[in-house]
């Protein structure tokens, strides 16, 4: 069967995914390319840690919108020239439906894993629990690959009250260590600890003056929150599991103040 292809149906199917516009217009082979050129810089990012960047995420942005806007227009071109396209197997609209289904499930079942297949997550900040390090309105990029937490490592991990919930804290102690509070100065192993260190202003309640030593069992770890007067944290329900820490809090992507932009947050 004879059947001219429209520009106006083969853009919407790039847009959809790079590459469905090509399955349309008469190309597979390109459009299979184009596809896997998708799916492969996912992972070739992910894999390389670049996605636990700031400037990793907008690289691959700019990938994206680049590998994007070549398919939209090459699909766009060759629709224009296939004026009298002879149907292949493949252009039917139960392949169409088939070819939606898988994009739509793959992108999902990504989305889903990003942090197990891709190493990485992207949390907004809600709170003000981590001030001046974190805003609430920051975006942050989540480091879920690196599992080697060190003291003075801003992680995220679910709140033990609650595991819908997710807090940002900072480690202050690691198993098998001693954490106290002594005028404001975090003390580990009775020395103070500079990476949890504050400014005077965040520690002026009594809680986050002083705190009785405590021992840290093993493979668990001690949080505190910078705004050590606005957080809930070990203080108040005990240690948790390394294993409970979803990743590491390396970089602000986006924010509204355009200075923090890009900032990384150091121990």
């Amino acid at each position: 069967m004879i059947k001219k292809r429209k520009p106006i149906v083969a853009l919407p199917l790039s847009i959809l995914s790079p590459g469905f516009g090509h399955v349309y217009a008469g190309d597979l082979k390109k459009g299979l390319w184009l596809f896997f050129l998708q799916i492969s810089g996912l992972f070739v990012f992910g894999k390389l840690g670049w996605l636990s960047t700031a400037y990793g995420i907008w690289l691959l942005i700019l990938f994206l919108l680049c590998l994007y806007l070549y398919a939209m227009f090459s699909a766009v071109r060759l629709a224009l020239a296939n004026k009298a396209y002879e149907l292949k197997p493949y252009n039917r609209w139960y392949w169409y439906l088939a070819i939606c289904a898988l994009v739509l499930a793959l992108g999902q079942t990504l989305m889903s894993y990003r942090g197990s297949w891709l190493g990485f997550e992207l949390y907004n900040v809600p709170s003000r629990s981590m001030m001046p390090t974190l805003q609430p309105g920051d975006y942050i990029a989540v480091d879920t690959q690196d599992q080697s937490l060190n003291v003075g490592d801003v992680v995220v991990l679910p709140y033990p009250n609650n595991r819908q919930v997710l807090f940002t804290k900072r480690i202050v102690a690691l198993g098998n260590d001693k954490v106290s509070i002594k005028d404001g100065q975090v003390m580990l192993n009775g020395k103070p600890e500079f990476a949890a260190s504050v400014d005077e202003s965040f520690r002026r309640s009594d809680v986050s003056i002083s705190m009785p030593e405590r021992v840290v069992p093993e493979g668990q770890v001690f949080v505190l929150g910078d705004w050590r007067d606005n957080s809930n944290d070990s203080r108040y329900w005990g240690t948790v599991p390394e294993s409970d820490v979803i990743g590491i809090v390396t970089y602000i992507w986006l924010s509204k103040e355009f200075s923090r932009i890009g900032n990384k947050i150091k121990q």
